[in-house]
């Protein structure tokens, strides 16, 4: 679990040049104890914060401190609108928690006249999911969430299909190849503008090249061993950026990605 006081000395080094901060990695942030503390000194530093949730620790108390925290954005996985289809990728959650949990948000923002967080409504569009896209919309415009996104999922080992692909392919990142596979709708180049905007720092220090390395395959450095700015210039990440530019397919990361 990330500590406070490796957080604050990454922000201490970054805090004049960092504009955006994520406060989010494959994991719930509500479960640390010091997340809203840190989402606090992020925003006394001038810094954008933004988080998703799964939304099952919204109560009234924590709404209160995330309104009081500064947090700039906060988006909220919700993919299904009945508990049947919810849980088919969510499996253990429970999607009253979720509706009552932004409901509680929405509701005490407007009480105390505050405009923050801007409240995203995130659906990742599957083959289970899909049909319910129409109730979704309704659903979210009547609780009046500031957005409602609807994401392609990400699917490991999609060459030979998967339940997950939507029918409607203008929802998914794959489309048949013709010769009873599939592949990625938008081809690969090589290039990538993430290498050179951002990073991912793990609980633990790791910094990695970015959100698509879920398991921490290309590890660029490590804090506070050393800065964040030595880590960036190192010669391990230019090397990284370099094999991106010459061939990006080559880097396990990069294969499943549409960016």
């Amino acid at each position: 679990m990330l500590h406070f006081s490796l957080f604050k000395e990454t922000i201490d080094q970054s805090k004049d040049h960092l504009t955006w901060l994520h406060l989010y990695f494959q994991g719930e942030p509500f479960l640390n104890p010091e997340f809203l503390k840190m989402v606090s000194y992020a925003d006394q530093q001038g810094v954008f914060t933004s988080t998703s949730t799964n939304a099952h620790y919204l109560s009234q108390d924590t709404v209160d401190q995330i309104i009081q925290s500064g947090l700039r954005q906060l988006i909220v996985s919700m993919d299904g609108i009945t508990q049947e289809i919810y849980e088919k990728y969510r499996i253990g959650g429970k999607l009253e928690k979720v509706q009552n949990g932004l409901k509680t948000l929405i509701s005490s923002r407007a009480k105390a006249k505050k405009i923050f967080p801007r409240v995203v409504l995130q659906f990742l569009v599957t083959g289970q999911n899909e049909h319910q896209i129409p109730a979704l919309k309704t659903w979210a415009e009547a609780l009046g969430v500031d957005e409602l996104q609807l994401k392609s999922t990400q699917i490991y080992d999609y060459e030979d299909g998967s339940e997950l692909i939507p029918s409607d392919l203008g929802y998914s990142r794959y489309i048949p190849d013709g010769k009873g596979k599939w592949k990625l709708k938008k081809k690969i180049e090589n290039k990538c503008w993430r290498m050179w905007q951002g990073a991912v720092v793990t609980w633990d220090g790791r910094v990695v090249p970015c959100c698509f390395d879920k398991d921490a395959q290309y590890v660029m450095g490590q804090l506070p061993e050393k800065s964040l700015a030595a880590i960036w210039n190192s010669e391990n990440y230019q090397k990284f950026r370099a094999q991106l530019l010459e061939d990006r397919a080559q880097l396990e990361i990069c294969r499943n990605c549409t960016e």
